[in-house]
């Protein structure tokens, strides 16, 4: 039995298995193991915005990338549209990834109080305008991931979902826990 391909934008996938992005895990060699293992598509660690705009030299080894890899997304959080769309396309220029990957999901505190990350399904506006603005600023499809939804009284991802697809993500991921959930 054959697995069908998967197609994103204009990037066909040999399968539809794909590694999600995980801090402190999807880096490189990880990477790459998953691929020669059967991976569809992989993806690296969240990158910030600021962190990328600002020229932080712990962000560099976050996008690397070997063309063994490919078909390969490089993930970016923040919370402003502008410095989103800045972010991506200097991603775009650094690393020429086949995917930007927007995180709508992220739950640590940290992130969440900036307003980005899981923030973003309590501001549909603001989601969709940064969809709209990294979709406007790359040459390369966005697919957004997000969770089901803040807590298990507000599951958001159907709105949140048709609210990026019309913004022009290309596909979008559902983790399906909730903020609230964290990791367990």
């Amino acid at each position: 039995m054959s697995i069908p391909s998967l197609k994103i934008g204009p990037v066909i996938l040999a399968n539809p298995l794909v590694l999600a992005p995980m801090s402190g895990v999807t880096d490189l060699p990880f990477r790459l193991l998953c691929k020669r293992f059967g991976a569809g598509r992989v993806a690296g660690e969240m990158i910030s915005d600021q962190a990328l705009l600002h020229h932080n030299p712990r962000t560099e080894p976050l996008f690397r990338i070997d063309p063994a890899e490919r078909p390969v997304a490089l993930q970016l959080f923040g919370r402003d549209p502008e410095t989103m769309a800045e972010a991506a396309k200097l991603l775009v220029h650094l690393a020429n990834p086949d995917i930007i990957d927007l995180n709508f999901g992220c739950p640590v505190p940290k992130v969440v109080k900036n307003g980005a990350g899981a923030a973003l399904l309590r501001d549909l506006p603001r989601a969709k305008a940064i969809v709209t603005a990294v979709v406007g600023a790359v040459p390369v499809p966005v697919t957004v991931k997000m969770r089901a939804g803040w807590d298990g009284g507000s599951i958001g991802a159907p709105e949140l979902a048709a609210a990026c697809r019309e913004a022009g993500a290309a596909a979008v991921t559902v983790h399906a826990r909730t903020r609230e959930q964290l990791y367990t």
